[in-house]
């Protein structure tokens, strides 16, 4: 959805309400991504050397793939730069080229990227590989996480509690400081605090409803289990949807106990809409998925060239008109970020992760220490 959210032609898709309204979806990401690391490292996160190893495994996690696809990002800014230089490109009235004055791609940047400070309210704009603004808001929400464990690790309701109401509060001040959810580099942090920690909530929630959930199990049968849990799945689903629909605006702020319901409701596999996502190709497209987030903005800027400067020259300047041809040009777009994922989650993000993982940050460090006081001495 992201990928097709992000096309730069028009299609029938991306031209719907809900597709207008879409931004609003990417803060499931940080329910989502705050809902499993609670579920995951509640009890694990105890001492410094936890908060290290943690830190560790979710930079090993996301920067092997930020860093591939900001060279390549980088590479794009350059080879623009040199097609306008050498007159293969032609320039157009407003356009300002990468590593000039005003330019969103520049030497700067390219460091805010490489420290993944690149969306911490640095830039007036976004850079370089889009869509890692979220990268970036996320990796040090992860130490505001270790921060809480290890100094305020709620474990009361009344806790949970004032966690809810930090995290209303934080979504007013957003609301009279943005018109909707569509911003990033500047309070793009925040945003990612508020749908995290709602997702720390529904973790909560999720440990606490267990034992019912098991209860009910155990006195019914799986016919009726299903039964319900298909009905419920698609309620939970349709009020998702009805909220991206018909709360635009300001009423994108009241995100949180939508996406609290919508995980909740999901996060038993009670119903038909679990089953089938649960079949092998959508574990698969799971499991890839954050190689597809992504690359898919480097297709997406590919077909858009094909569709602006090659497709007009075979079919005419009205080629899209209808709107239907649009939507065909998503097939082999969505085929083409889904192989190169493919290739990129089995020969960056994987064998990235193992190296960092690896990799003795700790002994590196206290070599170059050690190294340091003995030239002094």
């Amino acid at each position: 959805m992201i990928a097709i959210y992000h096309t730069m032609w028009m299609t029938h898709i991306n031209s719907s309400v809900f597709f207008t309204n879409g931004p609003a979806l990417v803060d499931l990401f940080f329910v989502f991504s705050g809902f499993l690391m609670f579920t995951l490292y509640n009890d694990r996160i105890n001492t410094s050397g936890d908060a290290r190893t943690f830190i560790k495994r979710r930079f090993a996690r996301i920067y092997p793939l930020h860093f591939f696809m900001l060279l390549v990002a980088l590479l794009y800014a350059v080879a623009r730069t040199f097609a306008h230089a050498i007159g293969l490109a032609t320039y157009t009235q407003g356009e300002i080229l990468p590593f000039q004055s005003g330019a969103s791609e520049t030497l700067w940047s390219f460091v805010t990227n490489l420290t993944l400070t690149h969306s911490m309210g640095i830039h007036d704009s976004l850079s370089y590989n889009m869509p890692s603004w979220t990268v970036s808001v996320e990796f040090y929400t992860y130490f505001v996480l270790v921060a809480m464990m290890m100094w305020m690790r709620p474990k009361e309701l009344w806790h949970f509690g004032l966690l809810v109401a930090a995290i209303a509060t934080n979504y007013y001040a957003l609301s009279q400081l943005k018109p909707n959810l569509d911003f990033h580099y500047d309070y793009g942090f925040w945003r990612c605090l508020g749908g995290f920690f709602t997702g720390v909530v529904t973790a909560y929630a999720y440990a606490k409803l267990i034992p019912f959930y098991k209860s009910l199990h155990k006195k019914s049968t799986a016919k009726a289990r299903l039964y319900w849990g298909t009905l419920f799945e698609i309620s939970v689903l349709l009020v998702l949807i009805g909220f991206i629909i018909y709360l635009p605006g300001k009423g994108q702020f009241f995100i949180a106990p939508f996406a609290f319901l919508f995980v909740l409701g999901f996060a038993f596999d009670m119903g038909g809409i679990s089953k089938m996502f649960g079949l092998k190709p959508f574990r698969y497209f799971a499991k890839i998925s954050y190689s597809i987030y992504m690359v898919h903005i480097l297709f997406s800027l590919m077909f858009a060239i094909f569709a602006e400067k090659v497709i007009p020259i075979f079919a005419g300047p009205l080629w899209n008109a209808t709107q239907f041809p649009g939507d065909l040009l998503l097939i082999p777009y969505l085929a083409c970020v889904l192989l190169f994922s493919h290739y990129s989650f089995k020969f960056i993000e994987m064998p990235g992760r193992k190296a960092l993982l690896a990799y003795d940050f700790k002994g590196k460090l206290s070599k170059i220490w050690t190294f340091r006081l003995f030239r002094k001495a």
